[in-house]
């Protein structure tokens, strides 16, 4: 019995380490052979939530990943940035004091994404992003849904971001990206990060495409990093041969230095265990040098997220 079934965990979202599956030593070594160990892995997108006691996931209440998890639910890696997933507004700033405390007692998480309802007026959307931000690990915003790209209220938002370094998370399907490309025009000062690779559709061959060709109009923009997160739950799969294709688009639009690695666990746990999904990463990027396998891992996301080495 794994560690993840004695903590209650059905297997189907298991965070556990039993795998060897990807996880083999050629997988875990760089050209040059310097070994990338889990204590080396700056995980860019996990969920914490605690349902027993805080019930602010309405749209979760029905999915088996709706149990407690926290940040010893995870395998040991070296700092992980919490996405909010609350889909109800008024929860934003409870679940923001959660975080805080949270970390206070346990140390994670190491950063925060926020988020914010886009149908509030300017200056209560300003007021909730300050009072985040009194959290010294808040380092910015996504917004699941309802979000306008065209609106002025979010080129206001744009700016606010911008003036203080915090970041905009972007998560859009393919179809949808080009409606953001005005606004990331015109916000050149602020730093935008395109959450699950622009969450592909699936891997059909004109799904594919679809995918491709709308980050590329992303890739164009230097202020737009790539964090390679979320295929598991795209495309229901952890299997390095069916990842590859995406991974490597991802690295070849936006180049090594824009892209990092987030597990979105436990969400992805929908198409199998960290270790796989890890494991498949590394196995992917295994070719790669040894400096870049870090920067994909580790690096890239301390720098975007503010982290001390």
């Amino acid at each position: 019995m794994t560690d993840d079934q004695d903590r209650g965990l059905p297997p189907e979202i298991s965070m556990s380490i039993p795998s060897e599956r990807h996880t083999g030593a050629s997988d875990l070594h760089g050209r040059r052979g310097r070994r990338i160990t889990d204590a080396d892995f700056v995980d860019a997108h996990v969920h914490y939530w605690q349902p027993s006691v805080n019930d602010w996931y309405e749209a979760l209440r029905s999915r088996p990943i709706y149990r407690d998890i926290l940040p010893g639910d995870f395998p040991t890696c070296a700092a992980h940035v919490h996405v909010s997933a609350v889909s109800s507004p008024r929860s934003v700033l409870a679940e923001a004091r959660w975080l805080e405390a949270l970390r206070r007692e346990t140390g994670f998480p190491s950063a925060v994404i926020g988020t914010t309802d886009p149908a509030l007026p300017f200056t209560d959307i300003e007021a909730s992003v300050r009072t985040q931000a009194e959290s010294t690990a808040f380092r910015g915003l996504r917004v699941f849904s309802g979000l306008d790209p065209a609106a002025g209220t979010t080129r206001r938002l744009f700016r606010l971001l911008a003036d203080h370094d915090w970041i905009f998370e972007i998560i859009t399907r393919p179809a949808d990206i080009p409606s953001y490309l005005p606004a990331i025009k015109d916000s050149p000062d602020t730093t935008f990060v395109l959450e699950h690779a622009g969450w592909p559709g699936g891997a059909e061959p004109e799904q594919f495409h679809q995918w491709r060709e709308a980050i590329a109009l992303l890739a164009t923009f230097g202020n737009v990093d790539c964090k390679i997160s979320g295929l598991g739950m795209a495309l229901k799969t952890t299997e390095p041969a069916r990842l590859r294709p995406f991974v490597e688009t991802c690295l070849d639009l936006f180049g090594v230095d824009r892209c990092f690695f987030g597990s979105n666990f436990p969400v992805d746990s929908i198409a199998g265990t960290y270790a796989d999904l890890i494991g498949a990463y590394r196995q992917i990027t295994g070719g790669l040098s040894d400096e870049d396998q870090h920067k994909l891992f580790a690096a890239n996301a301390r720098h975007r997220y503010r982290l001390p080495s």
